[in-house]
Formats: structure tokens, C-alpha cells, sequence
């Protein structure tokens, strides 16, 4: 895919090597262990790290995020904004197609966009972008975004995988099963779909771009619990494994043709409180924050495996723009006394938390811990771990359908307007606290307005701070990442939001 492409550029070296990837057929099967599985590959609705890495095998975008999580263009080959801000142009390569055969021209460019932009689709991702406006095709290699405001951060946006490229027509005409098979221009295709089990990618046959598959067959498989995920790689069965609990670190480093790697992340995991109820009120808020002992769980369940928040953006989320705090501090007294302040007596205070289990680290085990915390202090605090499925669905519910007070979510993305913007902003789709803040709703609306950087500072560093706190999450730890990687692996690339990046990875042998 071409952000490594665009990166190779930099280094003589990496471009030969690069150069003869490219240029040999397609070998070996890559088996990849992992604990989530996608609810979807349609890019307008996943919201997993591992449906962005099919997405960026099976479609293409105008940009990319590459692993330094720097923005690089793929079919884009200029772009810049009107003389008053409000269009957006990009020009792009012409001749190439979908899957499918049809013509992957700026016309269908267009409708891809405008497809994501209908409020009829009901996109996740609707709020975030729908400044982009409108999505106009002029001849065949440009496209035009009228936008309904003026929007300095567009390039991050169109980099996101949510703004990958796909057929509208097909998948207005396939309906539900576009979701498992979408069709787009990438180098492969999704083969097989078994729900729960696995999915598999292939080389795209009618590829007609300049970096074509390496790899014959891409198995995913989905093994939410973490023993059994360990446990394949050991035999052999598998070649990368997500999310290596810090107990089989060193058993996979001794097994001699595997080893676990740490790539960087910005991955921030909270629990997302419901701000209704007993919730609205900021005294319960802090009394949560203040009643975990961040570095007692990170230690004993991590495994040392993450770093307590000092911010809700991650690290490497966009540094220039990013402000962090003193860690929060572990006071169970003050804590109690803050519930009493508030109303609330030993066992007067009830709350569910919905926790996944198989999506982050120990979360499930995290999850009771967390409860036995709230416990500590007087709440009767009711942890309900559930099945990727149903923990999806649960969180990703609007607010006043919510029938839980909070959920455990990670997140990572690049780019401090798309972080902020669609957590924080009051009413888009993937703010599902409910919070409201008519000062951070102007503040992020500015942010957008400008790309002056020093005003930027001002302006997202304020609603860092409003964040912090106002407290509309348990602020816990930033996520480490750790997976174990067979020795046979070649070229793989992780981004800090934990997206493998495939494209050019090889295997030395389908064993």
C-alpha cells in the first residue's frame, strides 16, 4: 500500500527492498491470532484496529497514516485548499479500478465520500466529518469537497481509514453482506467470512496498482482468550498474536523462533461514564478517579504493561498539541468523603460498568478490580463483562439508550481534533458519555477554523483542561503494546493505534 511506498521514498535502501517486494508473486500464508474480531469491514462503521488493517489491505484512500503516524498520500497526487478555505481539492491517479472491474475515478471517488456523508447511512464517523459537506467529482481525476465550514485538519480526516475509498453502488446493492465482503481497489480482497471463527484475505486479482500482494493467503483468528491466543503461537499454529499478557512474555521470547515486540502506542484506556444520574454530579466523578490505585493494577494484572494517565489523549496522539497533568492521585479517604458530600452512604450508590473481555489487556480482570475499588469506598459497583459483540454494541449505544453507567474503551487515534472532536463535541457519533460543554463545543469549532498551530495550542490545550477536569471519564493508563511475532515474519510495521500495517510484509515459510 502505498504510505509505505510514499515513505520508502527516504531511504535508498528501503526503496530496493521495497522495489523487489513489489516485483516477486504473491507466497505464503500469514496466520494472525486475534482478540477482538470486527463487527465489520465496512470503513463508515469499524471502529477496530484490526478491521484498519484490512481496510487498508482491501481499499485504498486519498491519504494514509503511516507508522510514525505521519500523514502520506496514496491515490492522492496534489491537493490544497480555495483562496477562502472552504474547498478542499485533490487531484488523483487516474486508470485504476475496484475489485470488481469498475472504474475507481474521481466520479466514484465522490460518491464513496458522499455515501459516508448521508445521514440517511447513519455512519459512525457522520458527526466528525460532515463539515466536509459535499464530495464533487470534476473530470476524471479531482475531486472537490465543498465544505460547510472551514476545517484546517481535512488531511487527517481523508487519512483516517473511516475515509478509505469503497464502491457505493455495491454496497448499496449488497446491503448487510457488504459489511463482510466490501468492495474496494486494494491489493486484496476478503475471501471467507466465519463469524466468530475466522476471515481470510487473498490477493486481489485484478490489482491494477504498483505494490500488489506478498502474501497468498492472510488468516485472521479470532481467539478472545488470552491462554488459548498464547498457546498457538507456541505450537507454531500462528505467526502473529495481539495483545501478549505480560505472564507469556517470557515463555514466547524462549520458545527461539518467536519473540514479543513493543511498539510504541498512544492506546489511552477509561472507563466512559454516562453522565446522567449520579453521574452528573463532579463530586461522584472525581471520587471514581480518586479511588483507583492506578499503579497497583498496572503492576499486579499488567504486568507492568501500561502508564497511568496524565491526559486523555495518549501519547504520540499529536505532541505538539498535547498537554498532560500530574497523575491522579490514589486517596480512597477523600474519596468517601466526597460520595458523603455528595449523598450517598455505604451501598446507597449502585453502578454498572460494562467491560469487554479479549479487547485490551487483562480487562476482564481489570474490570473487577476496578469494581472491588469502587466497592471500597461504599459502591455497590456491578461489573458486567461481556463478549466482544455485546460490549461493542452496549457502548456504542446513544447515552439515553444506555442502560449501564460506563464502559471500558481504549482509545487511539492520531490527530488532536480527531480524538477531541468526536469524543468531546456535544452530540457526535462517537461521544457516548453524553457529555456537553458549550465552551468546549466553541473551542473545538475554532480549532477547526484555523491552522495556526500557536492558536491551535491555546485552543486544544483549554479543552484538555476542561476534560481533565471535568472528569466525564475514569481516566486509567496508557496501553503498551506487546505482540509475539514468529521469527520467519519479515517487514511488519505496528502503528500506534494498533494497527498492523501488512502491505509488504513477507514470510519465509508457510510451515
Amino acid at each position: 500500500m502505498s504510505h509505505f511506498r510514499k515513505s520508502l521514498l527516504l531511504s535508498a535502501s528501503s526503496l530496493i527492498l521495497g522495489a523487489l517486494a513489489a516485483q516477486a508473486a504473491p507466497s505464503g500464508t500469514l496466520r494472525i491470532g486475534v482478540g477482538a474480531e470486527p463487527v465489520t469491514f465496512d470503513p463508515s462503521f469499524n471502529t477496530l484496529p484490526v478491521g484498519n488493517a484490512v481496510n487498508l489491505l482491501v481499499m485504498d484512500g486519498l491519504f494514509e497514516v503511516d507508522a510514525e503516524s505521519q500523514i502520506v498520500p496514496n491515490l492522492a497526487t496534489d491537493w490544497g485548499f480555495s483562496e477562502d478555505g472552504m474547498t478542499f481539492w485533490v487531484t488523483v491517479e487516474t486508470g485504476r479500478t475496484f475489485s470488481n472491474g469498475k472504474p475507481l475515478d474521481a466520479e466514484a471517488i465522490a460518491a464513496s465520500f458522499n455515501r459516508m456523508l448521508d445521514p440517511e447511512l447513519n455512519s459512525t464517523y457522520l458527526g466528525l466529518y460532515e463539515t466536509l459537506g459535499e464530495a464533487v467529482a470534476v473530470g476524471e481525476d479531482r475531486v472537490e469537497f465543498h465544505m460547510t465550514e472551514p476545517n484546517g485538519h481535512v488531511m487527517m480526516l481523508l487519512a483516517n481509514t473511516a475515509a478509505s475509498i469503497v464502491d457505493a453502488e455495491a454496497a448499496g446493492e449488497m446491503g448487510a453482506e457488504f459489511g463482510r465482503t466490501p468492495v474496494g481497489s486494494g491489493a486484496y480482497v476478503v475471501d471467507e467470512v466465519i463469524g466468530g471463527e475466522r476471515f481470510v484475505l487473498v490477493p486481489n486479482e485484478s490489482y491494477d496498482g504498483d505494490e500488489p500482494a506478498t502474501l497468498e493467503r492472510i488468516e485472521f483468528m479470532a481467539v478472545p482468550e488470552d491462554g488459548s491466543r498464547m498457546a498457538l503461537i507456541e505450537t507454531g499454529e500462528l505467526d502473529i498474536v495481539e495483545r501478549v499478557p505480560p505472564e507469556a512474555i517470557e515463555t514466547i521470547d524462549a520458545l527461539g523462533d518467536a519473540h514479543v515486540i513493543n511498539p510504541a502506542s498512544m492506546f489511552s484506556i477509561n472507563m466512559e461514564l454516562v453522565m446522567r444520574g449520579p453521574l452528573e454530579d463532579p463530586k461522584v466523578r472525581e471520587a471514581l478517579n480518586l479511588s483507583i490505585d492506578r499503579e497497583g493494577i498496572i503492576q499486579g494484572i499488567l504486568g507492568g504493561l501500561g502508564t497511568p494517565s496524565v491526559g486523555m489523549p495518549g501519547p504520540g496522539t499529536q505532541e505538539e498539541l498535547r498537554v498532560t497533568y500530574d497523575p491522579i492521585p490514589f486517596d480512597p479517604d477523600r474519596a468517601k468523603a466526597l460520595l458523603e458530600e455528595a449523598g450517598y452512604g455505604e451501598g446507597e450508590l449502585t453502578l454498572q460498568m460494562t467491560c469487554p473481555s479479549g479487547r485490551y489487556i487483562k480487562d476482564a480482570q481489570v474490570c473487577q478490580a476496578l469494581a472491588g475499588s469502587w466497592q471500597a469506598i461504599g459502591i455497590d459497583a456491578q461489573p458486567l463483562v461481556k463478549d466482544i459483540g455485546s460490549w461493542s454494541q452496549t457502548i456504542n449505544e446513544p447515552p439515553e439508550n444506555r442502560t449501564d453507567n460506563m464502559g471500558m474503551v481504549g482509545r487511539a487515534t492520531a490527530g488532536m481534533d480527531f480524538t477531541l472532536y468526536r469524543l468531546f463535541y456535544t452530540g457526535v457519533g462517537a461521544n457516548r458519555t453524553g457529555f456537553s460543554d458549550a465552551r468546549v463545543d466553541e473551542l473545538l469549532t475554532e480549532g477547526r477554523g484555523t491552522t495556526d498551530t500557536d492558536a491551535q495550542k491555546e485552543i486544544y490545550g483549554e479543552v484538555q483542561q476542561i476534560v481533565w477536569e471535568e472528569q466525564p471519564f475514569v481516566f486509567l493508563w496508557y496501553q503498551t503494546q506487546a505482540l509475539g511475532v514468529g521469527d520467519d515474519v519479515q517487514n511488519l510495521a505496528v502503528r500506534p493505534d494498533e494497527t498492523l500495517l501488512l502491505d509488504r510484509v513477507t514470510i519465509a515459510s508457510d510451515s
